[in-house]
């Protein structure tokens, strides 16, 4: 069989994402298994849809198979998610994982890994031996580490990459053209029927409002005492004290960029903010081992088939409940956190068996 995996976050789900999905059926794949990031990303942006929506648009776009991505495995540098992923994808028992690329070409991926092996054998230090990653656009950096995870660890797996179209991950005007970047889509969520699918229009009004997070953030920062957000995942070198401030902020994005400067990034700072929120501890992250296991969010009948022939060789589930697996037991925890701020039903859904599409 031809099994094709996916990496994403569809966030939203856009025509750039069915442009993707259309390149890989011109493959003919037998099964395509996406590996979705839920309800944070891999930046520590909340995801506009929750999980279960977005499973479900997934199956409505054609895939067979939709594999949870939890958070302690996601929300993580560029190396760790990748690595991450294909550990998930190898346990689903892919045989290719197709990505998009800016620069679309697998050799770049080949060179700057075999120039990285040299390098440590020269014993160049890390920082020297990864400046070629510097020039490469946020696509092609996660393709350079899906590469590098499948050579370290021998997957039996091929990378494929198709071009990306138009806009680039991080754009965050639009511009021409009905391919637009995620980014771009939700800072301009007024113009979102044009740039994603029918489908995906029809949810708009379970969209959540990242904004309604930081009075949470805000209480959070302020009633926890220094040495126990030192405690928390990300919270490093003395910027506990710093975090105090968020005293003097009225919104997440004017305390991101008060954080930021040339150490720390806003992206690390976003996800430091995120792990604060939900109380994610260095020690729970520390304990959580790679992925060994498959959560399944939803799957076609085709998908439900192909679960069925492998899970003699690998744990899955389709719900969840406490004590089955550390990193779930913390997606539980996240979910009843959005419950209450939101007013969902997502500890139901993480309860109850997989979206299902004929």
């Amino acid at each position: 069989m031809k099994i094709v995996g996916i990496i994403a976050e569809y966030n939203p789900m856009h025509n750039g994402h069915m442009y993707h999905l259309e390149e890989i059926n011109k493959e003919n794949p037998d099964l395509k298994i996406l590996v979705l990031s839920g309800a944070l990303t891999m930046r520590g942006d909340l995801s506009i849809y929750n999980k279960f929506i977005k499973a479900k648009e997934a199956l409505q776009a054609g895939i067979d198979i939709v594999i949870e991505f939890p958070l302690a495995y996601s929300m993580q540098r560029a190396d760790i998610f990748a690595s991450n992923a294909l550990a998930i994808l190898n346990l689903a028992k892919v045989n290719e994982i197709i990505i998009g690329s800016e620069n679309n070409n697998i050799s770049l991926y080949e060179s700057i890994y075999k120039n990285n092996i040299e390098n440590r054998n020269k014993d160049i230090s890390m920082k020297e031996s990864s400046n070629q990653l510097m020039d490469l656009d946020s696509n092609d950096t996660l393709g350079y580490f899906y590469y590098k995870s499948i050579q370290d660890h021998h997957y039996n797996i091929i990378l494929k990459t198709i071009k990306r179209l138009n806009s680039k991950y991080k754009d965050k005007d639009i511009t021409g053209g009905f391919i637009q970047s995620a980014t771009a889509i939700r800072a301009n969520l007024d113009e979102m029927e044009k740039y994603v699918p029918s489908f995906v229009c029809q949810d708009m009004e379970y969209i959540l409002d990242e904004n309604m997070l930081f009075p949470y953030l805000k209480y959070k920062i302020l009633s926890t005492n220094v040495e126990d957000l030192k405690n928390i995942f990300f919270v490093d070198e003395g910027i506990e004290y710093k975090l105090k401030d968020i005293k003097d902020y009225d919104s997440l994005d004017s305390f991101i960029e008060y954080l930021s400067n040339k150490k720390y990034t806003k992206t690390r700072m976003k996800r430091m903010l995120m792990y604060i929120l939900f109380n994610i501890k260095k020690d729970e992250i520390n304990q959580i081992s790679s992925p060994n296991y498959l959560r399944v969010l939803g799957y076609s009948n085709k998908g439900k088939e192909y679960l069925n022939h492998i899970k003699k060789d690998v744990p899955i589930y389709t719900n969840i409940k406490e004590g089955i697996h550390n990193a779930l037991d913390m997606e539980l925890k996240i979910s009843k956190i959005l419950d209450s701020i939101y007013h969902l039903d997502l500890l139901k859904k993480e309860q109850k068996g997989p979206i299902t599409k004929e």
